[in-house]
């Protein structure tokens, strides 16, 4: 009984009081709650966060790490007395006491990024969220932002979702923040597009992700291309229709991790016995049947094994016109 007391009166701070005194923000605590395992606050009868003095202390000396040059992922989960190891030997070495090599360090550091902005996901704060992403295209590029940061946080929102760490309905909502801020991003672009090749971008029945798509056909408006999306689970008869009535050059079709290799296979199979032979099909996605299945047919069909490599697709396609109309 004394024991059980003891512990309900432990002095403990608020998270708002933590911030304050650690320089640690609200955000940042639940992060690495979730990532790291600690801080380990407790509960209280509202169920908000307390958290005990030593842990309080234990954070202090986490700051003055960082402050100094190290990484979350390396000191955050270390015991009392590894931090203080840490600290006494950066008083003696200095900063270069907590080091690791830039490769490492640069992962490290687009890790932490992508957490930090699915922070607000966790609270279900959409506008947050929004505005975090916003910052980071004002400051990448549309071009840069895709492949260097949105592409990172799609899969790591598909990795908690997986682990049972996100639920649906917040799956959901991130994409539709994704989907909000990359369609407004487009619309500023399309005075500026028009170029070859034409390119229609779709999905076929059965793969519903739409987020790849979105992600494809802003690096192709980067690009200059002309692009003309039908949105998700077009009818195979209607996809070859539309390449006929807009005599596309190119159609893109994007394929998530969920995509079965039956689905890619009759898809593609049908795409290119029926769709006009002078019409490539760029795949790109996650699906793991993509590579093998492509090559049956070579010449016809291109995988796209990254984003980044849209941006050499559509200059190989001009590359070669151009070679045809000189010739």
């Amino acid at each position: 009984m004394s024991k059980t007391t003891q512990e309900t009166v432990e002095p403990a701070l608020g998270i708002a009081a933590v911030e304050r005194e650690t320089g640690l923000s609200k955000d940042l605590l639940r992060v690495w709650e979730r990532r790291y395992g600690f801080p380990q606050p407790q509960r209280d009868a509202q169920a908000e966060r307390l958290y005990p003095l030593e842990q309080v202390q234990r954070l202090r000396w986490i700051k003055r790490l960082l402050d100094q040059g190290a990484r979350p992922g390396q000191v955050v989960s270390l015991p009392p007395d590894a931090l203080q190891k840490c600290l006494e030997a950066l008083g003696k070495e200095g900063a270069g006491a907590v080091h690791r090599s830039t490769q490492d360090e640069d992962r490290e550091r687009q890790r932490e990024r992508v957490e930090d902005l699915l922070a607000p996901l966790f609270v279900h704060q959409p506008t947050r969220l929004l505005e975090g992403l916003q910052a980071e295209l004002l400051r990448l590029g549309l071009s840069t932002y895709v492949t260097e940061r949105l592409a990172p946080l799609v899969q790591r929102v598909g990795e908690l979702w997986s682990q049972g760490r996100l639920q649906v309905f917040e799956e959901h909502l991130f994409t539709e923040v994704v989907q909000q801020q990359l369609r407004g991003a487009l619309a500023q672009l399309r005075s500026s597009g028009g170029e070859r090749p034409l390119v229609l971008l779709t999905t076929v029945p059965g793969e519903e992700h739409s987020l790849g798509l979105l992600m494809a056909h802003a690096l192709l408006a980067v690009q200059g291309c002309a692009c003309m999306s039908l949105g998700l689970q077009t009818p195979l008869p209607d996809i070859v229709q539309a390449l006929r009535a807009r005599r596309s050059d190119v159609l893109a079709l994007s394929f998530s991790s969920f995509a079965s290799a039956a689905l890619l296979s009759d898809s593609l199979d049908y795409l290119a016995r029926h769709g006009p032979q002078e019409t490539p099909i760029w795949v790109g996605g996650r699906a793991a049947a993509l590579p093998r299945l492509v090559s049956r047919w070579p010449g016809r069909v291109r995988h796209l094994a990254a984003l980044q490599d849209v941006g050499a697709a559509v200059q190989a396609w001009r590359q070669s016109e151009g070679g045809r109309a000189g010739g």
